[in-house]
């Protein structure tokens, strides 16, 4: 016999985990992204990090990381 029951709530456990996922630190993503442009051999720039950061704009529709790349973007440009 099988239980429906049990694969259902496996199944809401398994979202709601990945739901509590938080977004990395904006020194997190600082890191990933520097790490990314050494890895591809090019030259750690302002508008390289800045590039990457608008690329990772563009390719996402989470409004919370469009939020966290945004203010990653606007601390290059602060005097």
């Amino acid at each position: 016999m099988r239980r429906n029951g049990s694969q259902q709530s496996s199944a809401m456990a398994i979202t709601a985990y990945f739901n509590k996922a938080t977004m990395p630190t904006q020194q997190e993503t600082l890191g990933l992204i520097v790490s990314e442009i050494l890895k591809e051999g090019r030259s750690l720039s302002r508008l390289s990090i800045c590039t990457k950061l608008l690329h990772r704009v563009e390719s996402t529709e989470n409004e919370e990381e469009i939020a966290h790349y945004n203010a990653l973007i606007g601390l290059f440009f602060e005097r």
